[in-house]
């Protein structure tokens, strides 16, 4: 209105004189416009302000000819002159009647003379309307029904007080922008929808808001140019509405668009993702039987799609909608779509962090099936590399502890545990972070204490048949060792008395009964021969398992062998023996040591060999094969019969030989008288 009288004060150069309510007509969009030019006069001069002269209302006149006596100005009725500025007393009267419930503050009923009473009064009855009048202008609304013209504000300033500059400018200059929207171009539609426009809607009326906003809205859905710019104002128009204005207005504008195409094409994706993105909104208003049949179908679709702008919106819109959903929808198609959608992006933070805020919303919702199916496999499958994903994660193992329902023992202890310890040593966590995943870790084990523990004292772990089988066989006890033979090598333990044990073979061998010195001598030598070669007959003794060879050592008393090492005994050197020296200088076996080195050789001062002159004098025969080193024969044989000869008569073993000889008789034929 102040547009359409500062268009006829300074551009027409005409007072309209009749500025009331009922020349002020709605428009079906909303707009208010300025009626009634009937009673308009001319302003003659250049100066706005120049008064111009009229006839006062009178009642001799037909009131239809003449201007609305409650909205007149003072000085159109008792001088007979106005101007411009008695316009503007007439509109603050306009003012007045709007913030009085309709009810105008002079009611003179055409008639002049009580006209001239009521204005006497005027100024008290604005000072009781006044506290119903904005505070942004009140101060203008007073100097407008000032009785002197002069304090009045023009059409040129009364625009630039606060009221209109802080609240409602945005909202007229929106209103002013649509009325020619058709004319802009998409760049200049696009930053009105998403900027001045949503700006401005809080301060436009509600119902300006249907009959003015709503239709050119409604236009650009059908037209589809700027069609995501277009659904903000339409979602906040949604949030703002009720159920009645949504299912009339908002509704039958949502089913025309075909979002399943639009989520076909990267290049067409931003409309569904501003849906889905407040997919809350619209189902708070939109009946369940309405939302089921349109809303989730498309969030379904969404869930499955392959653009990644899709996928993350609509995983925005299941959190958002997570509290809203029935048990049936989230159980059997809301988790299994999001898990396996999470397994598609195991590495997007951004995606991790939407699922773990719906897992965190539904949880106390979800039964030990749905923990165990869907909820644990997909936490397992994070990668917790970012701090405070891994914060969240152990907020919701914490809940998933609290229930106990779920017994988790066997996967804390094979998954749970193994995914948290290596997060420890995450050099990312804050104090508080590592402290709550220490927390959550004892937790665990203390659970898979408190639940193992007491079962193993109950039930000892009990091995089957095939187990204790299997464990004999594996003993170490039970594996044969390898063979180990060395060539014409024996090892035996020797006696730890000579002496004792020569009297006591004597003592069993010598026969009870006496015979002829001939036959005794005789049998003493074959005694003496058993005792030193061994013998062919007595398998029972127990020296005839082994081969008993008695080593000479020269000027050794036989007292002195009580504790003896074990012998190594060496079957006697020949060309074709390992480590044989046929032909030596010493003409002895050479053999190694166990002490020294496996490259050091070492020279036995011992022969190994039976010999000669007690087998001659005894008529011993050989020793036998099956309990003693065997002999070589052919070439081999006759190198150990010469070494015999020259081991028995030469040097000082060949005496050794016969003082041991002489007194092993002695000692026999003692002890046979």
């Amino acid at each position: 209105i102040i547009e359409a009288l500062n268009y006829m004060h300074y551009t027409s150069n005409q007072i309209h004189r009749n500025v009331c309510p009922q020349i002020i007509i709605v428009t079906k969009r909303g707009t208010w416009k300025l009626f009634g030019l009937e009673f308009a006069e001319n302003i003659i001069g250049r100066d706005p302000l120049e008064c111009v002269s009229v006839p006062p209302w009178s009642i001799k006149v037909a009131k239809i000819t003449q201007p609305n006596l409650d909205f007149l100005a003072p000085e159109s009725q008792m001088i007979g002159q106005c101007n411009i500025l008695s316009d503007m007393f007439s509109f603050g009267l306009v003012v007045c009647t709007l913030f009085n419930h309709g009810k105008q503050l002079i009611q003179a009923n055409n008639n002049p003379m009580l006209y001239s009473r009521q204005i006497e009064f005027l100024e008290q009855q604005v000072n009781a309307v006044l506290p119903r009048i904005p505070a942004g202008l009140q101060e203008a609304v007073q100097r407008m029904l000032s009785r002197d013209p002069h304090p009045r504000p023009t059409t040129q300033l009364l625009p630039l007080i606060n009221f209109f500059k802080c609240q409602t400018e945005p909202a007229i200059q929106a209103m002013q922008f649509l009325d020619v929207i058709t004319l802009k171009d998409p760049v200049s539609k696009s930053n009105f929808y998403r900027g001045a426009l949503l700006e401005a809607l809080p301060f436009i009326p509600k119902k300006l808001r249907w009959q003015h906003v709503w239709p050119i809205l409604h236009l650009e859905v059908k037209a589809g140019e700027v069609l995501d710019d277009v659904l903000m104002p339409i979602v906040w128009l949604t949030n703002e509405s009720t159920t009645e204005e949504f299912e009339t207005h908002v509704l039958p504008t949502l089913k025309m668009i075909d979002f399943r195409h639009l989520m076909s094409s990267p290049k067409t994706v931003d409309a569904p993702f501003v849906l889905f993105e407040n997919l809350h909104v619209i189902m708070q208003k939109c009946p369940r039987d309405e939302f089921n049949k349109h809303m989730l179908p498309l969030l379904y679709f969404a869930l499955d799609n392959q653009i990644n702008t899709i996928q993350t919106a609509s995983l925005i819109a299941v959190q958002n909608v997570a509290e809203q959903l029935s048990d049936a929808v989230l159980h059997n198609i809301v988790l299994g779509k999001v898990r396996i959608l999470l397994e598609k992006h195991s590495n997007d933070v951004k995606k991790i962090s939407l699922v773990l805020g719906f897992y965190e919303k539904v949880m106390i919702r979800l039964e030990k099936k749905q923990i165990l199916e869907e909820v644990l496999p997909s936490l397992l499958l994070m990668r917790l590399t970012d701090p405070d994903i891994t914060a969240r994660v152990v907020r919701l193992y914490r809940c998933i502890l609290v229930d106990e329902k779920c017994g988790l023992i066997n996967v804390m202890a094979t998954r749970m545990i193994p995914s948290l310890a290596p997060q420890t040593v995450n050099p990312a966590l804050t104090v508080d972070q590592f402290g709550s995943l220490m927390e959550i870790l004892y937790h665990m084990l203390d659970n898979i204490d408190q639940y193992q523990r007491p079962k193993l004292k109950q039930d000892p772990p009990k091995h089957s048949p095939e187990r204790r089988g299997l464990r004999h066989q594996m003993s170490t006890d039970n594996i044969p060792a390898p063979p180990f033979n060395i060539p014409n090598l024996r090892v035996e333990k020797r006696k730890t008395s000579s002496a004792e044990d020569m009297a006591r073979k004597n003592s069993v061998t010598v026969p009870q009964t006496s015979t002829s010195n001939t036959g005794s001598v005789a049998s003493g030598f074959r005694n003496l021969g058993q005792w030193f070669f061994g013998s062919n007959t007595s398998a029972t003794n127990e020296g005839n398992q082994f081969l008993q060879v008695n080593q000479v050592y020269p000027n050794r008393r036989l007292s002195d062998n009580t504790m003896l090492a074990p012998k190594i005994k060496i079957a006697p050197s020949c060309a074709s023996s390992p480590g044989g020296t046929p032909g030596g200088a010493s003409g002895l076996p050479t053999r190694r040591h166990s002490s020294i080195g496996p490259q050091e050789r070492r020279s036995s001062a011992v022969n190994l060999s039976p010999p000669t002159l007690a087998r001659s004098m005894i008529g011993g025969s050989m020793p036998n094969t099956s309990s003693s080193v065997p002999f070589l024969l052919t070439s081999s044989m006759q190198s150990i019969r010469s070494r015999r000869t020259s081991a028995g008569f030469s040097g000082s073993h060949g005496s050794g030989i016969l003082q041991q000889l002489s007194s092993g008789m002695h000692q026999l034929l003692s002890g046979r008288t």
